[in-house]
């Protein structure tokens, strides 16, 4: 039998959009922490009314969605309301999804996509049902409640208690349609009058005080404060120094919305992690992204993109390419991406220093080649990143950049690459050992013409060379600056590399025993961040933070402020891996922690980089010594159009020498 926070997840899970729905995130929690309290109740681990819940009996259930609330309330001194508890479990609301999710997973309920997306397995999407531990099957949660819903049938006294919570927390409201919610409301009422827990649930979660508002209330558009700046200039000239930088001063300044400037521009900000959550939670019903990128596009004549499309094109799209980005796609062909970064780094000049980014910029090229396309970009990664720059100057303050000689070159050179794959494809077809990126891609084309049509290939095509050029070769520069100033670290993550060979490359399994790469990674993230603000233009009005945003707004989101804000992450200023530890986990705090963007258009590449970046930096550290850089180093970092380092020099002292790697089971380097 499945609990009642798995069921919720279920009754809520949006198949179109592979996420929980449109749910806010309070409210979500609620349910679960009322899930949690039913679920308790009928162990007859607790007693419930509207003035007391009270304790029955402290054995644990050997169940670690259940157990924790049970420890505390055994744990408290005195009795406390159904309201408190319920208050209390939804803090833990984020833990109990995460728990229920990756139960859900195990039992083959759920299958979990790239970058967090969810969709029932086939076998359950086809059927209607879910198998349990017990071996038998029971019916699909939303087809139950639908029936029970919209006939006369006798229901279940579990299927009672979930209508009666589900009502009281609002998921009929996400739905079903206001229509529908109109010709079942009787009946909702009548079936939570019928149970017990179930309408001591509802009318608890109905009876809790809202929290305080956090701001005032909602004033005109006009009056969000307008951050100062520069005549002429207004905020163009702060932005550029440091995007991130800047934001959080606003941020501290004037509050999580804010007016900004820049030369032919206007924006209304959202910032903080009220601004991470919030898009997270609403971006997709209040935001479009056609606008503000629309020139990404345009500069190479496709009519759009995965970064400008919304709705259900988006999703249909994004579902395809997130096969093509999945973190085992890396680990899976970890022994030719490890192959691919010996052959590059060998090319390292020793006992002369030289900059690293540009070296770095070939080894990604080479790698996201192979892993994505089974085809190398060879002499063309510098005009892909000329490309790269030109596109998003276009896409962000001057559309005509594209127009210049230099720019025109590089958009031919890169088409030229296009290409060349699309030919290399056509002659050895579809990938054996699985479908890469370009496979899936030219089976959506198939699938459906007028969704990829040939318009857009060539950028389809070169999105994958392009991704990490100025991002994940960025961080990857930006960790080894990090190590470098670190001895303990180096000697750390050099160990871990030489473990990691010594013991064999195995897929998965074998890369996650970089424990501190990955911590490393994550703090690099956290401090430079791959999408540190987001550009919208809002398509519903909406209220945020006490201020109207009308529709038709240009409004930039700065999801990661949070990172530099000390209530989340003490000493933000200060390099520290201990923040990612199961003790401390400040990168788990709501909102705090979104170096990938958040929301519907999250970055892609968010469960693929880390791995790329454990895997690339494993190699560098297991092959080369590199030496190390005075702890004040003063590293120089340009924020636009991307953030990089700019001069970062490094040398290599020597080669190291060791046994013949062991390698096994990973990759195919067939096409």
């Amino acid at each position: 039998m499945l609990t009642f926070a798995e069921e919720i997840l279920l009754l809520v899970l949006d198949e179109g959009q592979g996420d929980l729905g449109s749910l806010p995130p309070d409210s979500l929690n609620l349910a679960l922490a009322g899930a949690v309290l039913m679920d308790l109740a009928l162990q007859k681990r607790i007693e419930t009314d509207l003035e007391r819940l009270m304790l029955v009996d402290p054995t644990p259930l050997g169940d670690d969605i259940l157990d924790p609330t049970l420890a505390e309330i055994a744990g408290e001194s005195q009795w406390r309301d159904t309201r408190y508890w319920l208050d209390r479990t939804a803090g833990r609301g984020d833990r109990i999804r995460r728990d229920a999710s990756a139960r859900l997973i195990e039992r083959g309920i759920l299958r979990s996509e790239a970058h967090g997306l969810l969709s029932l397995a086939p076998s359950v999407s086809r059927s209607r049902r879910y198998p349990t531990a017990d071996g038998q099957q029971i019916e699909e949660a939303r087809l139950r409640i639908m029936r029970v819903l919209f006939s006369d049938d006798i229901p279940d006294p579990r299927d009672i208690a979930m209508i009666a919570l589900a009502g009281a927390c609002g998921v009929f409201r996400t739905i079903l349609s206001a229509e529908e919610r109109a010709q079942v409301q009787d009946r909702i009422d009548l079936l939570t009058k019928l149970d017990l827990i179930g309408r001591t649930m509802s009318q608890a979660i109905e009876g809790r005080e809202e929290p305080a508002a956090a701001a005032a209330a909602p004033g005109p558009a006009n009056e969000i404060p307008v951050a100062p700046g520069l005549p002429l200039l207004g905020n163009g000239l702060a932005m550029s120094r440091g995007l991130s930088a800047f934001l959080v001063r606003q941020y501290r300044d004037l509050g999580p919305v804010f007016r900004i400037r820049a030369p032919g521009r206007r924006f209304v900000c959202l910032a903080g992690p009220e601004a991470a959550n919030f898009l997270a939670s609403h971006g997709k019903r209040v935001f479009r992204s056609l606008e503000p990128m629309a020139n990404f596009h345009n500069a190479m004549d496709a009519s759009r993109s995965i970064v400008t499309m919304d709705g259900v094109d988006h999703v249909t799209t994004r579902r395809a390419q997130a096969r093509g980005y999945a973190a085992r796609v890396v680990e899976e062909r970890g022994v030719e991406v490890v192959e691919i970064t010996r052959d590059e780094i060998a090319k390292w000049p020793v006992g002369k220093r030289f900059e690293v980014l540009p070296r770095i910029r070939h080894v990604i090229a080479e790698q996201m080649g192979y892993v994505m396309a089974g085809y190398s970009p060879g002499g063309y990664t510098n005009d892909l990143s000329t490309l790269l720059g030109g596109l998003l100057i276009s896409a962000s303050v001057f559309p005509r950049v594209m127009k210049l000689p230099r720019m025109r070159r590089a958009r031919a050179r890169a088409e030229e690459l296009a290409g060349a794959v699309l030919e290399h494809k056509r002659k050895v077809g579809p990938r054996r050992a699985g479908p890469d990126f370009i496979d899936l891609m030219l089976d959506l084309r198939e699938a459906d013409p007028q969704l990829l049509p040939e318009t857009n290939l060539n950028l389809t095509v070169l999105a994958p060379y392009l991704v990490g050029l100025d991002t994940t070769a960025s961080t990857c520069a930006f960790m080894l600056e990090n190590v470098l100033k670190r001895p303990e670290l180096m000697e750390s993550m050099t160990a871990e590399a030489d473990a990691l060979f010594e013991q064999g490359l195995t897929p998965g399994e074998g890369l996650r025993r970089l424990d501190v790469s990955r911590r490393v990674a994550m703090e690099t993230l956290r401090l430079h961040p791959v999408s540190p603000a987001v550009r919208r233009t809002t398509a519903n009005s909406f209220e945020f933070a006490g201020y109207r945003i009308p529709a038709g707004t240009l409004v930039m989101v700065g999801t990661s402020v949070g990172h530099a804000l000390e209530e989340y992450f003490p000493e933000p200023e200060r390099f520290d891996i201990e923040r990612y530890t199961d003790v401390r986990a400040e990168h788990r705090q709501r909102g705090a922690y979104a170096p990938f963007g958040t929301g519907n258009h999250r970055c892609l590449g968010a469960g693929l980089v880390p791995v790329q970046l454990g895997l690339t930096m494993a190699t560098i550290l297991r092959e080369l010594a590199l030496e190390p850089l005075r702890p004040d180093h003063a590293l120089r970092v340009r924020s636009f159009p991307t953030m990089r380092p700019v001069g970062f020099n490094i040398r290599v002292l020597g080669r190291r020498t060791h046994a013949a790697a062991a390698t096994n089971g990973a990759g195919n380097s067939s096409s």
